[in-house]
């Protein structure tokens, strides 16, 4: 009985130590630089300048659908491509919740559309997004479509209640792989108009 005492411990601090090393390592992914306009009650509003994304097309408003093309992109970037170019992973993987849904890797800073490694697949395809200005609400935990639902809600009533103009299409931000279970951040992008947000903030 001890002996298995002693193994179940054993494991069990391995695993705490993995998952502390994990989140650890895991700050070092680049993410993609913002500016903060400001913020109101849990919201914040950033803009992101411009980034390049990796995407393959999925069922509208389906994450489960989106998470099933994983792979895909992992290998691409881990040097499926025709160019056998390995690149690092970034953060965060990006949901586009919309009817032409997607799922989306963003590539390092040094790659642009003109100069990434032709994809292997037919499914990968490429967009930069540019002056992009949105609305983000946080959460902890793995990112579902239950809660995701529900922090999307929490999301549009804040901004209901602000008088900012937006429409349902969301985007969902997971900031960890799937194998940290501690430390956990996603986020609920909202796309907002830059202008009008900017106008609140001036006239508090």
């Amino acid at each position: 009985m001890k002996t298995t005492l002693y193994i179940f411990l054993g494991i069990l601090f391995l695993f705490t130590v993995w998952q502390f090393y994990g989140s650890y390592n895991n700050k070092k992914y680049e993410t993609i630089s913002n500016e903060i306009i400001g913020s109101i009650n849990s919201i914040d509003f950033k803009i992101y300048d411009q980034y390049t994304k990796a995407s393959v097309n999925t069922k509208a408003y389906n994450m489960n659908s989106a998470s099933g093309n994983f792979p895909v992109l992992a290998n691409y970037i881990f040097g499926g491509n025709k160019d056998n170019i390995q690149m690092e992973m970034t953060s965060p993987v990006l949901y586009n919740m919309s009817n032409k849904s997607s799922f989306s890797f963003v590539m390092p800073k040094e790659f642009e559309i003109n100069n990434l490694p032709s994809p292997n697949s037919e499914k990968i395809f490429f967009e930069t997004v540019k002056n992009q200005c949105i609305a983000v609400i946080k959460f902890s935990g793995f990112a579902n479509e239950k809660n995701c639902a529900a922090k999307h809600l929490e999301l549009l009533n804040i901004l209901k209640k602000n008088n900012i103009d937006c429409n349902n299409d969301f985007m969902i931000a997971v900031y960890q792989p799937p194998y940290q279970i501690i430390n956990r951040k996603n986020e609920i992008w909202v796309e907002v108009n830059a202008l009008e947000v900017k106008n609140i903030f001036l006239k508090k």
